[in-house]
């Protein structure tokens, strides 16, 4: 039938049958007629039950077929399922493994990468960095001046190299300076004479200006980008020191509470 058809159909609210249950309703209607006009005989009656005796016969044999048909449906899609869920705890059993396996890869990668981060800090435990230091001429003038202020001579054969570092273009302050020193020992022991005076600046190296001077360690990218993670950090979460000792980020939320060892943002993330 095609769609008019049907459209037609529905709005004139008619019924439509196939052929085969047209046949049967007009026999049943002939039928219906026949009885209430007192003309239905014997013979109209018995084949009346015959065919019906011969469609209840078909309807068994179709059900049948159709039950047998479908019974063995199920036993096939019930040993597909089994199949599936043999594969599936079997998947399941893999990605398991494969789960505990990647957890494990991770974990060494982290400890491989934190291990490189410690060799590559320990490699500076000779430096130290000047920051908020106008350099004016030579940058090794500069840092005797720095010494000199400090009361710590810095000679020539105390340093191995110098240099200014990179800043951004939009960043006002001087850029920093970068000292390695032959020995670990002249390192701390400028950086423990800047603690030791609390209001050094530049007015203390012969300048009009007077911005203050920081002698910090020198830190890797990475760690100086926890490092700044960890300042965050304690501003947001009311903790009261961050501070740095041979090339480690301690925090610590008050005078009387416990030192926290900051060696990545995990170690934030479960403070």
């Amino acid at each position: 039938m095609s769609k008019a058809d049907i459209e037609f159909l529905n709005n004139e609210s008619m019924m439509w049958r196939c052929d085969p249950c047209s046949k049967k309703r007009r026999s049943s209607l002939r039928l219906e007629s026949q009885a209430t006009e007192g003309k239905l005989t014997l013979e109209d009656l018995m084949k009346a039950i015959n065919e019906l005796k011969c469609d209840h016969k078909t309807n068994v044999t179709e059900f049948n077929t159709s039950y047998e048909l479908m019974n063995s449906k199920i036993d096939e899609n019930t040993s597909a399922l089994k199949e599936n869920t043999v594969k599936i705890i079997e998947y399941l059993d893999r990605i398991d493994a494969l789960t505990a396996e990647n957890k494990q890869l991770k974990d060494k990668v982290f400890n491989l990468e934190q291990k490189v981060e410690d060799m590559e800090q320990y490699s500076r435990r000779n430096c130290v960095e000047l920051q908020g230091v106008p350099v004016v001429g030579n940058v090794l003038d500069t840092v005797k001046e720095v010494g000199k202020a400090l009361g710590m001579e810095v000679t020539d054969t105390m340093v191995d190299a110098c240099h200014t570092l990179a800043k951004r273009s939009s960043d006002s302050k001087p850029p920093g300076i970068i000292i390695k020193f032959v020995r670990r020992f002249d390192a701390e022991n400028m950086m423990a004479k800047r603690r030791a005076k609390k209001d050094f600046s530049t007015r203390h190296i012969g300048l009009t200006s007077d911005e203050p001077i920081y002698v910090n360690e020198s830190l890797t990218p990475t760690r100086r980008r926890l490092l700044g993670m960890t300042r965050d950090y304690k501003k947001k979460n009311n903790y009261h020191f961050v501070w740095v000792r041979g090339g480690k980020i301690f925090l610590r939320k008050d005078e009387k509470g416990p030192v926290s060892v900051i060696r990545c943002q995990a170690d934030l993330d479960n403070l």
